[in-house]
């Protein structure tokens, strides 16, 4: 499978990747009468998304979709834009706005570190220089936790294993770190 096309979130100026959440987002395309399909082997669900963390909370901003039948009706009173290639050959409906009432974490990315690159779904958290937990309560933003000496812990870690075998403390001290940040094996969508 190739890498996947992840979800987006931004706040205020900073875009970030979604690598993980406690529990999915609740946006379904179908409630608007939308079929989502794939086009690419980037995009396998035919969609992906925008959010935007605002004083309003979390806001669905941008759509990226492919149907299965050309149908794109209106979400929110917004029509989509045509096929883009840019877009990978979806349309995109643009400042959607759409609130999204969402309790649990979110774990987001910035700063990819190629080298940590995997051709195979969704990337790891520990490919990121920037990790940062969301907690978010009734869809508002309640805490922002950093987590990017998480990342850079593990990338040290997985360094040092590949020169040497883990002592049974350190692989411990690993898999501790790893759960902290995965929420449990909760994937994004997938």
């Amino acid at each position: 499978m190739t890498a996947q096309i992840s979800d987006s979130f931004r706040c205020g100026d900073k875009e970030y990747s979604v690598i993980a959440m406690s529990e999915p987002i609740d946006f379904n395309p179908g409630h608007y009468g939308l079929k989502p399909f794939y086009t690419c082997t980037a995009c396998y669900t035919g969609y992906w998304c925008a959010y935007n963390i605002s004083e309003n909370g979390i806001m669905l901003e941008k759509l990226f979709i492919h149907t299965l039948d050309g149908n794109y009706p209106e979400i929110a009173g917004v029509a989509p834009s045509g096929e883009d290639e840019a877009c990978l050959g979806h349309r995109l409906y643009n400042n959607i706005n759409l609130k999204i009432n969402y309790t649990g974490k979110i774990l987001v990315g910035d700063e990819f570190i190629e080298e940590y690159y995997i051709h195979m779904g969704t990337q790891r958290p520990w490919a990121y220089k920037v990790l940062i937990e969301l907690v978010f309560e009734n869809g508002e933003l309640t805490e922002k936790n950093d987590k990017s000496h998480l990342a850079a812990e593990l990338r040290e870690m997985l360094r040092k294993k590949a020169d040497k075998n883990l002592t049974r403390e350190e692989t411990e001290y690993y898999m501790n770190i790893l759960r902290s940040i995965n929420f449990g094996g909760q994937r994004f969508r997938h």
